[in-house]
């Protein structure tokens, strides 16, 4: 199974408030989020990593998501960057001593990645066996990222100081299998209101 990790601790710096709670087609834009990873039956447990304001974001999904996967981990030191967050939900999957295939990692602010994307990249990775499975859209990459159960360890030890999931992507550069997705929305980013509105515009073409 492969499990997803969904970073939602981050402190929106760039964001007027807490864009996590944004409103995205009548949802906090995390709602959505975890709505749409949750609607994929590939998926295995999904790790919410809160921090920033854990427990408005625990309580907008909540209202919106009811799933028996989901998973709330609390991150205490958010504000030393995404990586914190991941090596938290890396953590909590290895406390649980259940059996991965891989793991996910994906954005809690990506609310227009479709579930079909969830499912492709599962599809794939299963069927191809790559150490690194990485969403595109005309070769570019984005998300989400599945890695290969063989790099746990790669993943508990990633720091910001060290370029986090960068580094790791680098050192097994030669192992990255890229999912064409054809859906532009897998490489976009939410943070202000303007790349909301170019979120919009690229989605509506």
């Amino acid at each position: 199974m492969i499990p997803c990790i969904v970073t939602a601790a981050g402190l929106s710096r760039r964001f007027e408030g807490n864009k996590l709670l944004f409103k995205y087609h009548d949802k906090p834009l995390i709602s959505q989020t975890i709505s749409n990873i949750a609607e994929s039956r590939k998926i295995g447990k999904i790790i919410v990593v809160t921090g920033y304001m854990n427990k408005e974001v625990e309580e907008a999904v909540i209202k919106h998501v009811r799933d028996e996967r989901l998973v709330f981990v609390y991150n205490p030191y958010y504000q030393e960057g995404m990586s914190s967050s991941v090596k938290k939900g890396v953590e909590a999957l290895i406390s649980k001593k259940e059996r991965i295939d891989g793991v996910m990692v994906n954005p809690g602010d990506a609310a227009w990645i479709h579930p079909f994307i969830y499912d492709l990249l599962v599809d794939a990775f299963y069927r191809h066996k790559p150490v690194i499975a990485v969403a595109s859209y005309n070769g570019r990459r984005g998300h989400p990222i599945i890695f290969s159960s063989s790099l746990i360890s790669d993943l508990a030890s990633i720091d910001e100081s060290t370029r986090g999931l960068k580094k790791v992507l680098e050192k097994y550069s030669s192992s990255i299998l890229e999912i064409e997705t054809r859906y532009p929305g897998v490489i976009l980013d939410f943070d202000s209101y303007l790349d909301y509105i170019r979120v919009k515009n690229a989605l509506m073409r």
